[in-house]
């Protein structure tokens, strides 16, 4: 049974489990930081820990070539077979070879390995395969570099064949093999095969995504369309009773509406940790700062997701990022959802929403039509005698050109008219105009000169919209779509990730509320409804305006494996298996006591989120009416 064959595929698949543990030591290299907290043992435990999830992914891509390499019949060992065994084993491994080096720096801006939300941005990434290609130069060597290792190193055979084992005893091998082939499959021999939440036992949780390989979750996530039901409560008045937020709250304003313009700005990737406003002084938004002095900065906000295509649905809809995939490419994406558009347009407002990139970028355009928004202005609506000059060679306009345009498209509206605006600039590979080269602070990370220029071009926004007749008569909302890369330690946890500015700012009125609150994305939407007066009860249960007084305010986060509930005097989290526990805001340390009602309203978030989205009844409620 052991015959040169079985020795060779021994050999050969002994080459794949020592490159995915060498992956395993890029990954770790490259976000060092993630794991910085761990000790020199524990991250060893990770290392170990992940070769089960190496040998599942392991058989799963290279079955056929087992079976090949195993075939009862024949001469395995004839020359042309064995080439043919090679080629295939290397172009059957490296694909996944190249996911895993594309997730050591994909994992910084989303914080979890990836699945098959890779292949909703294939059409983004072939669009920018150029620049990316030379912004990531050395991952494209490392490619080239491993795929030529693995067919340099591969195992050969002799010329002549050894004597092989009788038929039937290849045959009792094949199916001995394909039965260790199952086992391997499924993680052991357990009642439940190997899932990514099984990665995620060690002292401290981020471990558990450096035992984890992105082929074992790309494999794992193929398929996975559905949401598994939760059932904590067994009706809805109970689900309903342990939720912080009641329908029909917002159904009978406490006055007329009001006939007032909404501006909402999305900017790109701008951290909390950017905004010297939210740390001391220090930071690279200078005008950010100074509008702050005469609005509502809110200090602890966060993104409810990791990515801009996760931002659109929590800004304007007001569902958080508690899918495993980006709700908008979801096979849920057709569910019924109110979003500011609808409720706006109703209210007879004229909608419309910029983002300087080509038309079709993460399916911005499709979303916000289904989102209810009028106008979509893109790069194709962008004057084409403008688009040269102000082209960033990469994405789409620069953000002191585009903003400038969005200001006056929008005094071509009648008012009242509601307009969201995405920048861009502050995007990877964080181009500046060559106009502006060193005059904004370089920083410690690549983004931090961006983040400069476009809060520059958000400067010169708001002096050109102070000049046209609708200023005054408009209410600006300032959010960022999630974070990006980090350089201070306080901000590296799981809150960290996430924290991103909030802001509200009107010309003509001193607003008022608690900015110590505990705000979300999801929670913008309620905001415009109470400010502006708008009677609704097409409203989820997510989110509450932020100038509610009477609320403390919460965040929901989900990280890919576990939920989280943000409130002010504590986070709960609900694991993959459904335990729970407690840590303090915002140290995200241990809670010595439990807090009952958060789990309890943490637990009904993730059954209203889980039950009514399968179901598409997420405003049940309105069913008895």
């Amino acid at each position: 049974m052991f015959d040169s064959s079985f020795q060779l595929l021994l050999r050969r698949l002994g080459l794949v489990f020592l490159l995915y543990t060498l992956l395993r030591a890029v990954f770790f290299i490259f976000n060092f930081d993630h794991f910085a907290e761990a000790s020199a043992g524990q991250v060893a435990l990770a290392f170990v820990h992940g070769l089960r999830f190496d040998v599942a992914a392991l058989v799963v891509i290279n079955s056929l070539f087992i079976l090949l390499s195993l075939l009862p019949h024949g001469n395995l060992q004839h020359p042309s077979y064995q080439k043919t065994l090679r080629w295939l084993f290397v172009l059957t491994n490296a694909p996944f070879i190249a996911l895993a080096l594309v997730d050591v720096e994909f994992f910084k801006f989303i914080g979890r390995r990836s699945g098959n939300e890779v292949l909703t941005i294939t059409g983004d990434v072939l669009a920018q395969l150029g620049q990316l290609a030379s912004y990531y130069w050395y991952m494209g060597i490392g490619f080239v570099a491993l795929v030529i290792a693995l067919f340099k190193l591969y195992p050969t055979s002799a010329a002549i064949p050894d004597q092989q084992p009788k038929l039937g005893l290849r045959y009792l091998r094949l199916l001995l093999v394909a039965g260790f082939v199952v086992l391997g499959i499924r993680g052991g021999i357990q009642l439940k095969p190997l899932r990514p939440a099984h990665a995620f036992v060690h002292e401290h949780p981020s471990l558990g995504h450096l035992s984890l390989n992105t082929p074992f979750t790309f494999i794992r996530s193929i398929g996975k369309t559905t949401l598994e039901e939760k059932h904590f409560f067994t009706s809805d008045e109970e689900l309903l009773a342990n939720l912080p937020v009641k329908p029909g709250q917002y159904a009978i304003p406490a006055g007329e509406p009001l006939q007032e313009n909404v501006v909402l700005i999305i900017l790109e990737s701008f951290a909390s940790e950017y905004v010297g406003a939210l740390n001391n002084g220090e930071g690279y938004t200078p005008f950010l700062d100074s509008l702050a002095t005469e609005g509502l900065l809110f200090r602890n906000s966060f993104a409810n997701g990791r990515k801009s295509i996760e931002a659109l649905p929590s800004i304007l809809s007001g569902l958080p990022s508690l899918l495993p995939d980006p709700y908008i490419t979801s096979p849920y994406q057709s569910n019924t959802v109110y979003s500011a558009g609808h409720l706006l347009r109703n209210a007879g407002y004229a909608t419309a929403f910029f983002h300087g990139a080509t038309n079709g970028t993460m399916g911005f355009n499709q979303y916000t039509q289904m989102a209810g928004i009028q106008h979509y202005f893109g790069l194709d609506e962008y004057p084409s005698e403008l688009q040269a000059a102000d082209f960033d060679g990469n994405w789409g306009i620069f953000d002191e050109p585009y903003l400038q345009y969005t200001v006056h498209e929008m005094s071509k509206f009648p008012q009242p008219f509601f307009s969201t605006v995405f920048t861009l600039s502050s995007h990877q590979p964080y181009t500046v105009p060559a106009q502006y080269k060193g005059k904004f602070p370089k920083g410690e990370l690549e983004i931090h000169e961006s983040v400069g220029y476009a809060d520059h071009a958000l400067r010169e926004f708001f002096k050109t919209a102070s000049q046209q007749p609708w200023y005054e008569n408009t209410l600006f909302i300032l959010v960022a779509d999630h974070t990006q890369k980090s350089i201070r330690p306080e901000y590296q946890n799981e809150l960290g990730y996430h924290r991103v500015p909030l802001m509200l700012f009107h010309p003509a009125k001193k607003l008022k509320a608690d900015v110590q609150k505990v705000t979300q994305h999801a929670d913008i939407l309620p905001t415009m409804v109470d400010y502006l007066r708008l009677p609704t009860d097409n409203l989820m249960l997510f989110g509450q305006s932020v100038l509610d007084s009477s609320a403390t305010g919460h965040a929901l986060l989900y990280n890919g494996v576990s939920y989280f509930m943000v409130q002010p005097d504590g986070v709960a989290e609900l694991t993959a298996t459904d335990e729970l526990r407690s840590y303090t805001f915002p140290e995200m340390a241990p809670a010595d006591k439990a807090n009952a009602q958060h789990g309890s309203q943490l637990k009904a978030y993730v059954q209203y989120f889980k039950n009514k989205m399968v179901a598409n009844d997420l405003y049940f409620w309105q069913r008895e009416k």
